[in-house]
């Protein structure tokens, strides 16, 4: 199938990808469109009951494998101490894979998720999406979103003018199985009930955010700009 669009999926840790884009990626691919996951921290050192670095990454990858992603790509950034690296140097980081791949589209967390690293990552990644600004890009990027994360997004509980105000949904009634299952294949990363990455959770949200947008199930997002 021919490549229709090219999608980037910028986050901080190993599993946002599935958990903020994974329903949305599945159409996106059956649909003939290029995902691919770019994860700064990919060996996540500070993760609690984290497995080993080939565990890991096996699991990384195997999560793409079920989504139809590209193999990801793992950065080396340290887990939780993201605020110790200068803005430029993640800034540059991205702005590698956008001049690499051009392109259409690009994902990442909201500006006011609870975790630092999910912070700095979408700061990081709004400034490098302006390249074309910067550089004369003969392709211009048409649309960057913000991601919900379950465990972070959601509990940002204070400024909540600035939260995550979803306005942009994507039917996912038929993915949400394999979103699931790739999570699964990280180990220790889904919970049980009612902690909020566990399966009952997912599923809640995804009816929560298909009664917003008239469908059975769907994934959120915000537009931080789009273009036709």
């Amino acid at each position: 199938i021919c490549c229709k669009m090219f999608r980037l999926v910028v986050v901080a840790h190993p599993d946002d990808e599935g958990l903020g884009f994974g329903g949305a990626g599945v159409n996106y691919v059956n649909n003939g469109d290029q995902i691919q996951p770019l994860i700064l921290c990919g060996d996540v050192n500070a993760r609690t009951l984290r497995p080993s670095n080939e565990e890991l990454k096996k699991d990384t990858y195997d999560a793409s494998v079920i989504l139809g992603f590209e193999k990801p790509i793992l950065g080396s950034f340290p887990n939780l101490k993201m605020n110790i690296i200068p803005h430029l140097e993640i800034v540059q980081f991205i702005e590698k894979y956008i001049i690499e791949y051009m392109p259409d589209f690009i994902y990442t967390h909201h500006p006011n998720d609870l975790n630092d690293d999910h912070q700095i990552v979408s700061k990081a990644c709004m400034a490098a999406s302006r390249i074309y600004q910067r550089r004369n890009q003969n392709k211009r990027i048409k649309g960057l979103y913000y991601m919900e994360i379950l465990s972070s997004t959601e509990w940002a509980l204070n400024n909540a003018q600035n939260n995550f105000h979803p306005n942009y949904f994507v039917n996912i009634e038929d993915s949400l199985e394999r979103k699931v299952k790739a999570l699964q294949s990280y180990k220790d990363v889904m919970r049980e009930s009612p902690h909020p990455r566990s399966i009952e959770c997912l599923e809640a949200l995804s009816i929560f955010r298909g009664s917003q947008s008239n469908f059975k199930k769907a994934e959120a997002f915000q537009i931080a700009f789009q273009t036709d």
